[in-house]
């Protein structure tokens, strides 16, 4: 918000109104299509309560990660490197 009002030396085309706009433009577009989601299908925002956050979990097998870092660090330097990229 600070740099859309406020912009550095080198930055043209901010620090005006017009430049204010043009950044903030994005909000009323979106609040537009949510109202219209909303009028569309009548459902409220969900509650933190209701949401499912442990379907689809991955779980962790720390043992085997572990080894797999054990197994990456005695490698040579330009393997780990080569393995870093590739």
């Amino acid at each position: 918000f600070y740099t859309a009002i406020i912009a550095g030396p080198d930055v043209k085309g901010m620090g005006t109104a017009e430049g204010f706009f043009k950044q903030f433009l994005a909000a009323p577009v979106v609040l537009g299509f949510w109202i219209f989601a909303w009028v569309w299908k009548r459902e409220p925002l969900l509650r933190t309560k209701n949401i499912d956050v442990d379907t689809g979990l991955r779980e962790f097998d720390w043992d085997q990660i572990r080894a797999d870092r054990e197994a990456l660090a005695a490698l040579p330097a330009w393997r780990r490197l080569l393995n870093h990229f590739f």
